[in-house]
């Protein structure tokens, strides 16, 4: 009787076992695989931003671009992001290698170009869908607009300042003070600085070819970098893609 119940309990135990393999391995095959990186500044260790493709069942993926900078940290103008064959050494960007290509991808061409703002700031959010099942199409939001006035200002003959809401009931004031002789001020006209930072928040849906998170020729411990022109001088930010899931 002893080893009857023996037998069944190590039955239970490997059909338990079997059990809660057969749902991990459910759970791993039904997770997003992800290749990602924190983008750093070329030979600095300050953060700018993250990078992430991810494959999400048989047909679609997706990469997000995400860059933060506040002003000079970068120069104006557009970048381009691109995967480089090597991993970043010392994080200098310049050890990324050649350009990569995944295989039967076109990931050079879906990966759009970078705007940084005209005093070194970038506010970036592109997430692109690669799904030949999905409509092509694209949609975006970038910083307004605005148009400012220019402001008055009262220099009184102590060197106080005061600004003027009324530019009539001013000179009016300053009328009446120039008669009586007495302290006076003068009216000086400046230019209001109402610059807006660069904002760009752009989402793509294409069918394009997909490419390979991981394998031998997928993007796992490939590079990113972003830099300026398609011939990779000048490097802004790097990292090394590494595997991951959601």
């Amino acid at each position: 009787k002893q080893w009857y119940q023996r037998r069944v309990r190590g039955f239970l135990s490997t059909m338990l076992l079997s059990g809660v393999l057969f749902l991990l391995g459910a759970l791993h095959t039904t997770a997003a695989l992800q290749a990602k990186c924190t983008l750093r500044l070329h030979n600095s260790k300050q953060n700018v931003g993250q990078v992430l493709f991810s494959s999400e069942g048989k047909t679609s993926q997706k990469i997000k671009i995400n860059v933060e900078g506040p002003a000079d940290i970068f120069t104006e103008g557009y970048r381009t992001l691109n995967i480089h064959k090597g991993k970043i050494k010392k994080q200098d960007c310049n050890t990324a290698g050649p350009h990569f290509e995944p295989t039967n991808s076109k990931l050079r061409e879906v990966i759009q170009s970078l705007r940084f703002g005209e005093r070194g700031e970038a506010n970036l959010r592109h997430t692109i869908t690669i799904d030949p099942n999905a409509p092509v199409g694209v949609s975006g939001l970038i910083e307004g607009v605005m148009h400012c006035p220019n402001e008055h200002v009262a220099l009184w003959s102590d060197g106080r300042e005061d600004l003027i809401t009324d530019l009539p009931k001013a000179l009016k004031m300053k009328q009446n003070l120039d008669r009586k002789g007495g302290k006076t001020f003068m009216i000086v006209e400046r230019e209001v600085d109402c610059y807006v930072p660069v904002w760009d928040v752009n989402e793509w849906s294409l069918q394009t070819a997909r490419f390979e998170v991981a394998g031998k020729g997928g993007i796992v411990g490939r590079s990113v970098v972003v830099q300026r022109g398609e011939d990779g001088d000048d490097p802004v930010a790097c990292c090394t893609l590494k595997l991951g899931e959601e």
